[in-house]
């Protein structure tokens, strides 16, 4: 069940660029993001809980979105995510070296999710929002799932490897960004066992996911359910947000992985 609605995610996010391109209806970041969420909410899912963190301060820098994803068994993966489209017309992602702010104060976008990530140990990842022609899809297929182009409506890729895409000439491409074995469909994030399955039982308080040291958390939905109904960025729990660093997340995406295929 969670498989089939994050494969309808991608689906959405696929036909819509096609149909923004086909029509001439800009699609944006924010609004792909939102129809996501939408869908997601609509569907008053128990494996899956959405939260808006407070507005008191609009300009506060921080991270698209943040995801929680596992289950009580195994533990959960704490993901800072970065969202970009693709400029369909050149089949290049050309923000990802955007600045935030202005003046000398203003701080490359993929910097803040880096200090974001490691100050408050999550894992930082890009999401991608997708859509090609029939002749320019690609021939990689980084999925061990058979091949089905529309799931690649949103995929993730690990921070260092848009950093790479970033210092390289011509490397901020569909193509070239997803030519990276780590770049996968989202729905990998939460049903793939190479990559959602935590398994803090071993003992174990961290382990590697996306050549980082990941740290494993308990189940998260007591204080993240509570969220919802904070009035201030400080109010947030500082265990989990460093209020010296000052950056938040947007939104905050928890997945319970317990009902998949992988856990059974």
């Amino acid at each position: 069940m969670l498989k089939h609605h994050l494969n309808v995610v991608c689906d959405d996010i696929w036909q819509r660029l096609e149909n923004s391109k086909r029509f001439g209806i800009s699609q944006g970041e924010e609004t792909l993001t939102d129809n996501l969420l939408l869908y997601l909410a609509s569907q008053r899912l128990s494996t899956i809980k959405i939260i808006q963190t407070p507005k008191d301060k609009e300009s506060v820098k921080g991270t698209d979105w943040e995801w929680w994803i596992g289950n009580k068994t195994t533990g959960f993966l704490r993901y800072a995510v970065q969202a970009k489209k693709l400029d369909l017309k050149t089949g290049r992602y050309a923000s990802l070296n955007h600045k935030v702010g202005e003046g000398v104060s203003a701080e490359f976008q993929h910097k803040i999710l880096e200090d974001y990530a490691k100050t408050n140990k999550a894992i930082p990842l890009y999401a991608f929002y997708n859509h090609l022609d029939s002749t320019d899809l690609p021939k990689n297929w980084n999925c061990p799932l058979p091949v089905d182009h529309s799931k690649l409506g949103c995929t993730v890729t690990p921070l260092k490897n848009v950093k790479k895409a970033i210092s390289e000439r011509g490397w901020r491409t569909f193509d070239k960004i997803h030519s990276f074995p780590e770049t996968v469909p989202l729905r990998c994030l939460a049903v793939c066992p190479n990559i959602a399955f935590a398994s803090s039982g071993s003992g174990k308080a961290a382990i590697q996911r996306f050549e980082v040291e990941a740290k494993v958390y308990e189940n998260p939905w007591g204080w993240i359910s509570e969220m919802g109904h904070l009035q201030s960025f400080e109010q947030m729990p500082r265990q989990f947000y460093d209020h010296e660093l000052g950056y938040y997340p947007k939104r905050i995406l928890l997945i319970d992985t317990s009902e998949c295929e992988f856990n059974e």
